[in-house]
C-alpha cells in the first residue's frame, strides 16, 4: 500500500525542476529576462544575439524534451 501511495505521490508531483522552484518555465524565463534587465546577467549569454536563443533557449529545449531525466534531474 504504501509504494502505490509514493507512486501517486510522485505522478502528482510536478517533474520540471523549474516548475517545482518557479511554478513554471515562463515563470522562470521571465525572472531571467528580469535578472537581464538588471544587468544581472548577460544578455548574449542568456538570450543569445538576436534575445530568442542563448542558455534560455537551451534550458527551454532541455526540459520540453525531458532531458533532465536522463540526466537525473
Amino acid at each position: 500500500m504504501l509504494t502505490r501511495v509514493q507512486r501517486l505521490e510522485q505522478a502528482r508531483a510536478p517533474t520540471s525542476p523549474f516548475v517545482r522552484a518557479y511554478g513554471s518555465f515562463e515563470a522562470f524565463a521571465d525572472f531571467v529576462r528580469a535578472e537581464v534587465e538588471a544587468g544581472l546577467i548577460d544578455r548574449r549569454d542568456m538570450l543569445g544575439a538576436d534575445g530568442n536563443g542563448g542558455v534560455l533557449r537551451a534550458l527551454l529545449r532541455w526540459d520540453r524534451e525531458g532531458m533532465r531525466r536522463a540526466v537525473g534531474a
